[in-house]
Order: structure tokens, then sequence, then C-alpha cells
């Protein structure tokens, strides 16, 4: 059985890649790797010449035709909607934009922004439309995949390479892990948590993966700040998100629930543990550092 990883750069984090088979792991580290990269293309709202960017400028001119891939990320943000009950909703891109969040978040973090801004909540999925093989958007709507872009991409390139051949897959963007069968020299994958509460992000814990346990994904308030704001959006209000949890990382069956349970959990604050226990997400809540 072969080992072989991978490391870069995807969706403006970092990116590592570990296949487990029995012959050619490496060249399927690197499609993995590559493949990530064609996601990001398709469905980054940064590139001007993204597919996610073309489908914005239709947006109330009734069913466009997309690709496969948008066509699966359209769909999973409208699920990780109804999912979340509303608390996930991609409409809020024009809150983003409207805040400074306009470009890749190092470029962002280097301008100095005012302190005020108009706060643009958003318009809920329901109005967007999934048809076979088209989305339409209405008026005004764009979507910003977010964290979710980064767990579906983990969904569907683990899934690929899997079915290519390799005995067991990890795909991490920004620390959120999904996984594809287990390794075979230790029969889980175990993932660190870590602490932004601190400088030295001291591990928390450690996540065993395996199963029906696929997926692992952590949102913070604390990190990606700039200007006296953070890139968590309440969606009702249009202003970043004031919870008594700053932190939360959640375990689930695939990396867009994962990610979506996360950003429940820093939407609903300590009273979202149940809620996600219930549906099969265990989490690990952290409220401030001084409570």
């Amino acid at each position: 059985m072969q080992r072989a990883e991978v490391r870069g750069q995807a969706m403006g984090s970092d990116l590592h890649v570990v296949v487990w088979a029995p012959a050619s792991a490496k060249r399927l580290a690197e499609l993995a790797a590559h493949r990530v990269e064609l996601l990001e293309q398709c469905w980054s709202r940064f590139r001007p010449d993204s597919e996610l960017n073309l489908l914005h400028a239709r947006a109330g001119h009734g069913a466009v035709p997309v690709s496969e891939d948008l066509h699966r990320l359209v769909s999973s943000l409208v699920q990780a909607w109804t999912w979340s009950e509303g608390d996930v909703d991609a409409t809020v891109l024009g809150g983003m934009v409207a805040m400074g969040y306009d470009a890749d978040f190092a470029s962002v973090a280097a301008a100095p922004l005012p302190p005020s801004w108009q706060r643009v909540p958003g318009q809920g999925m329901g109005g967007v439309r999934v048809h076979a093989g088209a989305v339409a958007l209405p008026h005004g709507v764009g979507l910003d995949p977010g964290a979710i872009g980064k767990g579906l991409a983990g969904d569907i390139v683990t899934t690929e390479i899997a079915d290519a051949g390799a005995r067991a897959v990890l795909v991490s963007i920004g620390g959120d892990v999904v996984t594809h069968g287990t390794p075979p020299d230790t029969g889980a994958w175990c993932i660190s948590l870590r602490d932004d509460r601190t400088d030295a992000r001291e591990e928390i814990g450690v996540v065993t993966l395996s199963g029906e346990a696929r997926a692992v994904a952590t949102s913070s308030t604390l990190r990606r700040r700039w200007s006296g704001r953070h890139h968590v959006l309440d969606p009702r209000t249009g202003s970043p998100l004031d919870s008594d949890v700053v932190q939360a990382s959640v375990v689930a069956d695939c990396g867009w629930r994962a990610e979506a349970g996360a950003t429940v959990a820093l939407m609903r604050g300590s009273g979202a543990a149940s809620w996600l226990a219930a549906r099969g997400c265990p989490a690990r809540l952290l409220e401030p550092a001084h409570a």
C-alpha cells in the first residue's frame, strides 16, 4: 500500500491532501489537488471569470444552464439553508461586499476601511430555483459559497479519488477535513482541534474520523478579522455575528454539513449543542476566554 501527500493553497487557505492506494498514490494525490483547483475556478466569487460570477450576471433572467459542479454547489447551498433552518444563507454576498469583503482576504485585511457601512441582510435561498442542469437566481441576488464551498469540494474530491482507486483519502482546506475510507496504518483519521482564543493555538482535543463520521469543520469569529469586523455575518441583520460561542468544531457525515453545523453553532451559541447532537453532529463549542 502506498501513501502520498500534497500541500498547497486553495480557496484562500492551506490545502493538504493525503492518499492511500495500492498503486499510483502520488498521481491520485496530485489529481485531487488539481480537482480542488478546478472547483475553485468554477465557483470562486473572487474570480471575475468564474462560472458562479457568470451566473450572477444573469440573475433575474430565468434559468441558466450550468455545469454539473456549479449545479451541485447551488443545490448544496439550498440544502444547507433548509437543513440549518435559515442560519446558513448564501445570499449574504451583498452584505459581505458591503462591509468590504470583496476580494481575497489578504487584500481586504491590508486595506483600511471606514468603521461603518450599510448593513445588507440575506434574502434567503427560497427564491433560488434549481432545475435539471440549470439554475435561476432572483434579480439582484448573488451567492457566497463561503465555508460550504470548502466542505463540498472535500466531499466531491474524496469520493472521486476513492472511485479512481484510492483506499483512503483526506482533503483538508483551511483545516476543515473531509475523508473517505480509513488509513490502513491506524484504522482512523485523527484530527487535532486547536484553540483560536490564544496566539499559541494549543491543542484542545482530537477528533477521530471513520465510518459515518467523515468530516470535521471549525468556524471561528476570532480569525479573518479586519477593521473591527469578522467574516461570519448574521443573515437576518447583515451584521457580523455576536454570540456567546466564538469557535465551533462540528463532526458530520459529509463536509458541507459539518461546515453548515459550525455556522449554526456560532449563530445559535451554546444552545446549539443539543440541536446539532439531535442531528447526529457532535460539536465542540468554545466561549470567550474571559467567560
